[in-house]
């Protein structure tokens, strides 16, 4: 028995701390998921003035594919489907939205860490109910992301990957007004790494 649990943790060691080898003409293919809630606030601004208003949360997910162009540099597009729920702090209020768009990014890799930044861009639908009355509207939203991961390879080819970094999001509402949410996300991603050596 003893002898089967130090086989398992070296086991675990070398698959955990493997020399991770990413070359150009790998090809990346997976997708993310993120939950923020408590460490998002949302803001509101008009001409020159932003208020803060209230707690926002939201659950997205990401399918994602990318081509190492170099070693080390993979470059790629995913798409981006999400929901959200805003909460007034003090009121009833409430907006809930639902979104769908295209997210270009860059990822590049220091052995089993990565560094990724992303812009995304696509329709935003929402519901909104204030002073019990509830509105329906459509918008554009632009976004940026930049995070930091680790790669963990449970496979040769499939890895587990989790990252924390830093979102904003814009959502045009037409009349010079914006909505905007930001602030820390985490999440975690399923890849795989196709033709990797």
């Amino acid at each position: 028995m003893k002898k089967l649990i130090i086989s398992i943790f070296l086991t675990s060691l070398s698959i955990t701390f493997a020399f991770a080898q990413f070359n150009k003409g790998n090809i990346l293919v997976g997708g993310t998921t993120d939950l923020s809630g408590s460490f998002t606030t949302s803001k509101t601004k008009s001409g020159g003035t932003t208020t803060t208003n209230g707690k926002f949360s939201s659950f997205s997910i990401e399918p994602q594919a990318g081509y190492f162009v170099i070693d080390n540099l993979a470059i790629g597009t995913g798409l981006v489907l999400s929901t959200s729920t805003f909460k007034d702090d003090g009121s009833s209020d409430k907006s809930t939205s639902s979104s769908i768009g295209l997210t270009p990014f860059a990822r590049y890799y220091f052995d089993k860490f990565y560094a990724q930044g992303t812009i995304g861009f696509g329709s935003n639908k929402s519901k909104n109910t204030f002073n019990n009355t509830t509105t329906e509207s459509t918008q554009n939203f632009f976004s940026f992301s930049i995070v930091g991961g680790y790669v963990i390879f449970i496979s040769d080819a499939i890895a587990l990957e989790p990252q924390l970094g830093y979102s904003r999001r814009t959502v045009d509402t037409g009349s010079n007004t914006k909505g905007i949410n930001s602030g820390i996300v985490f999440g975690i991603g399923l890849y795989g790494y196709i033709n990797r050596n």
